[in-house]
């Protein structure tokens, strides 16, 4: 078995705390949101609030993407396919190359569960039971259309939960192989710089840019649930 490797260094700080109040909000919505589905119809209205709150969530991530610091935004973390490949590579070596943001392969991954859980919130928009459930879209769309964002709603969602597994398993390992502790990370906003890399200068989250976004999201979100 090969040895365990370990992080060990400076503490920098990466993750802003919009990204942080965005990642661990967006954890209890889902699991909040997928336990309202298996409760039973009474439950539902707790449901569709929840999803509510998951599209305001994605919507906001989508604008601190491109207004955001410099790690929260995907031009830091979403590159060419090539270098998710090489990373790859290079993990299957036992290498383990160093990013202070998201990895290029964990850059794909925030890409994909982002798609997913906006691909889940949209189907439901319109998805309906034809009987007592529908969502605030249903009506404005003809049946076919209701039938096919329901299939996909129902299809997508185990799909999303597969996609989680994988990326807390990848984190499991990174902790286990490596010794980096992404959900730490993740908490405080700091992660272990190498001791032969000079630490960046701090940025600032920029908090009120950030409440006017997550206002602008909720506001957007408002006018779709409603019609306007």
């Amino acid at each position: 078995m090969a040895e365990r490797e370990t992080v060990s260094g400076t503490s920098v700080a990466v993750w802003d705390l919009p990204v942080r109040l965005f990642h661990w909000s967006l954890v209890v919505m889902l699991v909040i949101a997928w336990s309202t589905a298996q409760a039973g119809l009474s439950w539902m209205p707790y449901h569709l609030w929840t999803g509510y709150a998951i599209l305001t969530l994605i919507l906001f991530r989508l604008l601190w993407g491109i207004f955001g610091s410099r790690h929260a935004r995907f031009s830091d973390f979403i590159g060419p396919p090539g270098a998710a490949w090489r990373y790859a590579r290079q993990l299957a070596a036992g290498r383990h190359p160093f990013y202070l943001g998201h990895n290029p392969l964990g850059g794909y991954m925030v890409a994909l569960l982002l798609t997913l859980v906006l691909i889940q919130v949209g189907t439901g928009l319109f998805a309906t039971d034809d009987i007592l459930v529908s969502g605030p879209l249903a009506d404005r769309v003809p049946g076919r259309i209701n039938r096919l964002f329901t299939g996909l709603h129902k299809l997508n969602v185990n799909i999303l939960i597969v996609a989680v597994t994988a990326h807390v398993a990848a984190i499991g390992y990174y902790r286990w192989r490596f010794g980096e502790h992404l959900v730490r990370a993740m908490v405080t906003g700091q992660k272990i710089l190498p001791p032969e890399r000079v630490p960046p200068q701090g940025e600032r989250s920029a908090l009120g840019r950030a409440a006017g976004l997550l206002a602008l999201s909720a506001l957007a979100v408002y006018a779709v649930v409603n019609g306007f």
